[in-house]
Protein backbone atom coordinates (compact mmCIF):
# COMPACT_ATOMS: atom_id res chain seq x y z
CA UNK A 1 0.00 0.00 0.00
CA UNK A 2 1.52 3.25 -1.08
CA UNK A 3 1.52 6.56 0.64
CA UNK A 4 3.17 7.75 3.78
CA UNK A 5 1.83 7.56 7.31
CA UNK A 6 3.10 10.33 9.53
CA UNK A 7 4.47 9.49 12.95
CA UNK A 8 2.04 10.82 15.49
CA UNK A 9 1.77 11.13 19.22
CA UNK A 10 0.02 7.80 19.70
CA UNK A 11 -1.69 7.99 23.09
CA UNK A 12 -4.96 6.07 23.15
CA UNK A 13 -5.91 2.47 22.58
CA UNK A 14 -9.20 0.82 21.67
CA UNK A 15 -9.52 -2.80 22.78
CA UNK A 16 -11.73 -4.84 20.45
CA UNK A 17 -13.06 -8.09 21.93
CA UNK A 18 -14.83 -10.34 19.42
CA UNK A 19 -16.98 -12.63 21.57
CA UNK A 20 -19.31 -15.53 20.87
CA UNK A 21 -20.86 -17.37 23.83
CA UNK A 22 -17.99 -16.29 26.14
CA UNK A 23 -20.20 -15.13 29.05
CA UNK A 24 -18.17 -14.83 32.31
CA UNK A 25 -14.89 -14.84 30.41
CA UNK A 26 -16.05 -11.75 28.53
CA UNK A 27 -16.97 -9.95 31.77
CA UNK A 28 -13.63 -10.79 33.39
CA UNK A 29 -11.74 -9.73 30.26
CA UNK A 30 -13.50 -6.35 30.11
CA UNK A 31 -12.88 -5.73 33.82
CA UNK A 32 -9.18 -6.56 33.55
CA UNK A 33 -8.65 -4.26 30.58
CA UNK A 34 -10.47 -1.39 32.31
CA UNK A 35 -8.60 -1.82 35.57
CA UNK A 36 -5.14 -2.45 34.10
CA UNK A 37 -5.10 0.33 31.53
CA UNK A 38 -4.81 3.95 32.69
CA UNK A 39 -7.98 5.88 31.85
CA UNK A 40 -6.04 8.47 29.84
CA UNK A 41 -4.77 5.72 27.50
CA UNK A 42 -7.90 3.53 27.30
CA UNK A 43 -10.18 5.04 24.68
CA UNK A 44 -12.70 2.21 24.95
CA UNK A 45 -13.34 -1.51 25.20
CA UNK A 46 -15.56 -2.63 22.33
CA UNK A 47 -17.33 -5.95 22.89
CA UNK A 48 -18.49 -7.36 19.56
CA UNK A 49 -21.11 -9.99 20.36
CA UNK A 50 -21.04 -12.38 17.43
CA UNK A 51 -24.51 -13.88 17.73
CA UNK A 52 -24.43 -15.08 21.36
CA UNK A 53 -27.71 -16.46 22.71
CA UNK A 54 -28.74 -14.84 24.98
CA UNK A 55 -27.05 -11.61 23.90
CA UNK A 56 -23.97 -10.81 25.99
CA UNK A 57 -25.22 -7.32 26.79
CA UNK A 58 -28.04 -8.87 28.85
CA UNK A 59 -25.49 -10.83 30.87
CA UNK A 60 -23.41 -7.68 31.38
CA UNK A 61 -26.22 -5.58 32.91
CA UNK A 62 -25.16 -6.05 36.55
CA UNK A 63 -21.55 -5.44 35.66
CA UNK A 64 -22.46 -2.31 33.71
CA UNK A 65 -24.10 -0.83 36.82
CA UNK A 66 -20.93 -1.54 38.80
CA UNK A 67 -18.70 -0.16 36.02
CA UNK A 68 -20.73 3.07 35.92
CA UNK A 69 -19.47 3.75 39.47
CA UNK A 70 -15.86 2.82 38.68
CA UNK A 71 -13.80 5.71 37.24
CA UNK A 72 -11.58 3.23 35.35
CA UNK A 73 -14.58 1.66 33.54
CA UNK A 74 -17.17 4.45 33.45
CA UNK A 75 -18.12 5.26 29.88
CA UNK A 76 -15.40 3.00 28.45
CA UNK A 77 -17.40 -0.11 27.44
CA UNK A 78 -19.32 -0.27 24.16
CA UNK A 79 -21.40 -3.14 22.78
CA UNK A 80 -21.86 -4.01 19.14
CA UNK A 81 -23.89 -7.02 18.11
CA UNK A 82 -24.29 -9.33 15.14
CA UNK A 83 -27.72 -10.95 15.37
CA UNK A 84 -26.30 -14.13 13.83
CA UNK A 85 -22.82 -15.58 14.07
CA UNK A 86 -20.67 -14.14 11.28
CA UNK A 87 -17.26 -15.39 12.39
CA UNK A 88 -14.12 -14.07 14.05
CA UNK A 89 -12.82 -11.91 11.18
CA UNK A 90 -16.19 -10.25 10.58
CA UNK A 91 -16.49 -9.50 14.31
CA UNK A 92 -12.99 -8.00 14.33
CA UNK A 93 -13.84 -5.86 11.29
CA UNK A 94 -17.01 -4.61 12.95
CA UNK A 95 -15.09 -3.55 16.05
CA UNK A 96 -12.12 -2.17 14.15
CA UNK A 97 -14.28 0.01 11.92
CA UNK A 98 -15.97 1.51 15.00
CA UNK A 99 -12.77 2.01 17.04
CA UNK A 100 -11.78 5.58 17.95
CA UNK A 101 -8.40 5.08 19.66
CA UNK A 102 -5.06 5.84 18.00
CA UNK A 103 -4.25 2.12 18.23
CA UNK A 104 -6.62 -0.83 17.92
CA UNK A 105 -5.78 -3.94 19.96
CA UNK A 106 -7.69 -7.03 18.84
CA UNK A 107 -7.80 -9.40 21.81
CA UNK A 108 -9.54 -12.72 22.38
CA UNK A 109 -12.47 -12.53 24.78
CA UNK A 110 -10.77 -14.77 27.36
CA UNK A 111 -7.59 -12.81 28.09
CA UNK A 112 -6.27 -10.77 30.99
CA UNK A 113 -3.59 -8.15 30.40
CA UNK A 114 -0.70 -7.62 32.76
CA UNK A 115 -0.30 -4.15 34.32
CA UNK A 116 1.20 -1.66 31.84
CA UNK A 117 0.48 -4.03 28.94
CA UNK A 118 -0.34 -1.06 26.70
CA UNK A 119 2.98 0.79 27.02
CA UNK A 120 5.10 -1.26 24.62
CA UNK A 121 2.27 -1.52 22.10
CA UNK A 122 1.82 2.26 21.98
CA UNK A 123 5.60 2.76 21.80
CA UNK A 124 6.02 0.33 18.90
CA UNK A 125 3.22 1.88 16.84
CA UNK A 126 4.58 5.34 17.62
CA UNK A 127 7.96 4.27 16.18
CA UNK A 128 6.45 2.80 13.03
CA UNK A 129 2.81 3.55 12.13
CA UNK A 130 2.73 0.48 9.82
CA UNK A 131 3.87 -1.93 12.50
CA UNK A 132 1.63 -4.74 13.69
CA UNK A 133 2.41 -5.62 17.30
CA UNK A 134 1.81 -9.07 18.75
CA UNK A 135 1.73 -9.18 22.56
CA UNK A 136 3.31 -11.99 24.54
CA UNK A 137 0.84 -14.69 25.50
CA UNK A 138 0.93 -16.40 28.88
CA UNK A 139 -1.29 -18.92 30.68
CA UNK A 140 -4.14 -17.83 32.94
CA UNK A 141 -5.28 -19.41 36.17
CA UNK A 142 -8.94 -20.04 35.34
CA UNK A 143 -10.00 -19.62 38.98
CA UNK A 144 -8.48 -16.15 39.44
CA UNK A 145 -8.12 -15.01 35.81
CA UNK A 146 -4.56 -13.91 36.63
CA UNK A 147 -1.31 -15.07 35.05
CA UNK A 148 -0.11 -18.42 36.35
CA UNK A 149 3.23 -18.30 38.17
CA UNK A 150 4.59 -21.18 36.07
CA UNK A 151 3.38 -19.69 32.79
CA UNK A 152 5.45 -19.82 29.63
CA UNK A 153 5.68 -16.65 27.55
CA UNK A 154 4.81 -17.13 23.89
CA UNK A 155 4.54 -14.66 21.04
CA UNK A 156 5.97 -16.34 17.95
CA UNK A 157 4.46 -19.25 16.11
CA UNK A 158 4.52 -20.95 12.75
CA UNK A 159 2.89 -23.78 10.85
CA UNK A 160 4.90 -26.72 9.57
CA UNK A 161 4.33 -28.12 6.09
CA UNK A 162 2.04 -30.66 7.81
CA UNK A 163 -0.04 -27.74 9.18
CA UNK A 164 1.21 -28.43 12.71
CA UNK A 165 1.17 -25.34 14.96
CA UNK A 166 4.45 -24.63 16.80
CA UNK A 167 5.67 -21.98 19.26
CA UNK A 168 9.26 -20.73 19.03
CA UNK A 169 11.49 -17.88 20.13
CA UNK A 170 14.55 -16.19 18.70
CA UNK A 171 16.35 -12.86 18.98
CA UNK A 172 14.53 -11.05 16.17
CA UNK A 173 11.42 -8.89 16.34
CA UNK A 174 10.00 -10.62 13.25
CA UNK A 175 6.89 -12.74 13.78
CA UNK A 176 5.96 -14.90 10.77
CA UNK A 177 2.40 -15.69 11.86
CA UNK A 178 0.14 -14.11 14.45
CA UNK A 179 -1.34 -16.56 16.89
CA UNK A 180 -5.08 -16.55 16.68
CA UNK A 181 -6.47 -13.23 17.65
CA UNK A 182 -3.98 -11.07 19.52
CA UNK A 183 -2.59 -8.21 17.45
CA UNK A 184 -2.48 -4.42 17.66
CA UNK A 185 -1.94 -1.77 15.01
CA UNK A 186 -2.51 1.92 14.40
CA UNK A 187 -6.09 2.78 13.51
CA UNK A 188 -4.91 4.76 10.49
CA UNK A 189 -2.98 1.74 9.18
CA UNK A 190 -5.92 -0.60 9.86
CA UNK A 191 -8.19 1.68 7.82
CA UNK A 192 -5.63 2.21 5.03
CA UNK A 193 -5.19 -1.55 4.53
CA UNK A 194 -8.90 -2.35 4.72
CA UNK A 195 -8.52 -4.35 7.92
CA UNK A 196 -8.84 -8.13 7.98
CA UNK A 197 -10.01 -10.31 5.10
CA UNK A 198 -13.59 -11.49 5.54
Amino acid sequence: IGGHLQRKDVRTISVVLPCAEERDNAIWTVERFCRRTPAEHLQEVIVVDDGSNPPLEQLFQQSEEKWAQDPQCKGKVRFLRHETTTGLMAAKLTGGREARGDVIAFIDCHCAPQPNWHQEILAQVRLNPRRMVVPAITDLDLDTFDERADSQVNAKCYLTLDADFKWFDDESDFIPTISGGLVAMGREWFNATGGFDE
